[in-house]
């Protein structure tokens, strides 16, 4: 306090930048600017503001604000200094969480925005003064700028443990006791400006904006609701559609600001669902509409200059991350609201045009196609109507011809088929029941089309397990006309390999055991036909197989007909009744209790349970 003293009796503001530079270097521990690091942990916290020395915020909102009026002019390197340890002074602050509130009512945030609005347009213009110039002390007072907002707006790191892979529910951001600082009404206007007309900003600093707005976001619902706006919404577009012109930029810098814009959508689309119609200035069909208008962007009315092959795969890149980025986006707790929104847009559309559309492009086309078909997934899980509403619009016979339009499939697109339809992992068969059961008729279709031996029977091996691991994913194929299929599939005799058609007559074989009608079993008849009168078919010994399998009973007798009760919301309704027969009755059935399937997603998670009452 010596220096403080000496300050204020001699008013020399060397004292004062000396004790600023002594009080930094005792809590440099406290600056961590990097974005892209978790806080560090440190057991000792920054004094209040209670115990500085009296009138030293005022004293220091004095000398900033003689700082940015000498801006104009051009700071001499003793004020940059100055100003550089002043926004280190107000970081450390806010270390303390308990001096947030008070730090954010005061001036200091919008001179500091002031400054580094003006050092931004610095950076962004490219003179030859600047290339012989060094901009270091520069960018270093906007990336400590940049980080003493998101010390204000979000005290708790809650975009840096985002990013980092630590999920927050919205129960431990309740329990945060201190609230982010109020946002200034200068952010919008300085978010905006620093990305027009910003080709020559490093894309290193882009990235650090990008992470100052998902900061905010993610501090506070009511900061986010304020943040969000038409002009912050149209910049994250249009840094997206930038993304797939790299020319001269570092590839790796570029990709990071595409999935840093995509992240920051994602939590503003999941602010938004949380809020009500009066508080959001954009609405999430807006931001979809736009989304699905620059995943679909008309790739041929670039220049040639820019068609090329880099700038393809560039383009597809930046696609995929879109397509996976609409997954992240239904991952959330108001998940069936949001998929109605999608739903309204027309995103079954959209991603089916995106596939007609990617025949165009020379390479990564199965990359392409993996990625649609988890957003299809995404889009539909667990959604009966989402379901039903995709069969009406695109129908999966259109969605076939799409994706054999695209050539010989991966082993990875037929995968990511087999987790639509059981909505999880293919591989747990046992824990996984068959959700959704189109993607597997359509998995049987493609089976003569494929040249690979080793995907038919590997395809064909999972269909048997999944369809035939209890009675209701028996009585799910059964009712979708699965035998009717498999047997048009088998007509295909010489493209099919010899164990990929015994997996399908033994699918065939237990289905049938389930249900099968008298169509049904003539076609299966008339398929052991040969030209040959001498020479039997092939398929005779499975067949038959398959066919005493049928006639056979196993396991304990079983009702022919039956009441389906299977899912959370069956029931059976009966009319009331007008008159009693007595003073009571009683009622039979018999119950079939089939083992239920587990969803891994709520297992950790208090159980459910049947009640028959």
């Amino acid at each position: 306090y010596y220096l403080m003293f000496s300050y204020f009796l001699q008013k020399d503001p060397d004292y004062l930048k000396l004790w600023l530079d002594s009080f930094v270097s005792s809590y440099e521990q406290f600056l961590d600017v990097d974005f892209e690091k978790l806080p560090t942990r440190v057991d000792d916290v920054p004094p209040g503001i209670s115990l500085l020395p009296d009138n030293i915020l005022q004293v220091l909102r004095l000398q900033l604000l003689q700082c940015v009026q000498k801006m104009s002019d051009g700071l001499e390197e003793q004020q940059q200094t100055l100003s550089l340890l002043l926004v280190k002074f107000f970081i450390i602050l806010c270390r303390n969480l308990a001096n947030v509130e008070e730090i954010g009512m005061c001036s200091y945030i919008n001179h500091v925005i002031t400054m580094t609005t003006l050092y931004i347009q610095q950076l962004k213009s490219k003179t030859k003064e600047k290339e012989v110039a060094d901009q270091t002390p520069i960018e270093e007072f906007v990336r400590h700028a940049l980080a003493f907002c998101e010390s204000l707006y979000d005290p708790y790191r809650n975009w840096r443990q985002q990013i980092a892979g630590r999920f927050l529910s919205t129960v431990e951001k309740s329990r945060q006791k201190y609230k982010p600082a109020s946002l200034t009404v200068e952010f919008v206007p300085f978010f905006y400006q620093c990305f027009q007309e910003s080709e020559h900003l490093k894309e290193s600093l882009k990235c650090c904006l990008l992470h100052l707005f998902g900061a905010i976001v993610a501090g506070g619902q009511r900061n986010a609701l304020q943040a969000v706006s038409p002009a912050t919404m149209e910049v994250l577009m249009r840094v997206l559609a930038d993304c797939d012109n790299w020319d001269d930029r570092n590839p790796e810098e570029v990709s990071r600001k595409a999935e840093l814009t995509l992240k920051c959508l994602t939590e503003v689309v999941h602010v938004l669902l949380t809020s009500s119609s009066d508080q959001r200035q954009v609405e999430t069909s807006t931001i979809l509409e736009n989304y699905f208008k620059l995943l679909n962007s008309d790739h041929s009315a670039l220049p040639n200059a820019r068609r090329c092959r880099q700038w393809e795969s560039r383009f597809i890149a930046l696609q995929i991350q879109m397509l996976n980025t609409i997954t992240a986006m239904l991952d959330c707790t108001d998940r069936p609201v949001l998929q109605a929104i999608f739903l309204n847009s027309n995103c079954f559309e959209h991603l089916i045009r995106l596939l007609q559309n990617c025949k165009v492009f020379q390479g990564h086309l199965d990359c392409l196609a993996v990625s649609t078909i988890q957003a299809l997934t995404a889009v539909m899980h667990k959604s009966p109507a989402a379901k039903e509403v995709f069969k009406e619009r695109i129908g999966y016979a259109h969605i076939y011809e799409v994706l054999k339009s695209l050539g010989q499939p991966s082993r990875e697109l037929l995968e990511e088929l087999m987790n639509m339809a059981v909505e999880g992992d293919h591989m747990a068969v046992g824990i996984l029941g068959i959700s959704n059961v189109q993607p597997l008729l359509l998995l049987i279709q493609w089976l003569p089309e494929l040249e690979s031996h080793d995907l038919q029977i590997f395809i064909s091996n999972w269909l048997r397990r999944i369809c035939c691991i209890n009675r209701q994913s028996r009585a799910t194929c059964v009712n979708a006309n699965m035998v009717i299929r498999i047997i048009e599939t088998l007509n295909s005799r010489s493209a099919l390999h010899c164990t990929c058609a015994e997996n399908l007559i033994a699918l065939l074989g237990s289905l049938g055991s389930q249900s099968m009608g008298s169509e049904e079993l003539l076609q299966l008849i008339r398929l052991l036909r040969t030209e040959e009168p001498k020479g039997a078919h092939p398929y005779v010994v499975p067949v038959m197989r398959a066919i005493l399998a049928m006639a056979r009973k196993q396991g304990m007798a079983s009702a022919l007909q039956y009441f389906n009760l299977y899912h959370s919301m069956a029931g059976i309704a009966v009319p009331s009744i007008h008159k009693w027969p007595g003073s009571a009755f009683s009622f039979n059935a018999w119950l079939c209790l089939d083992q239920d399937q587990v969803d891994p997603s709520t297992s950790s998670k208090s159980g459910k349970r049947k009640q028959l009452y």
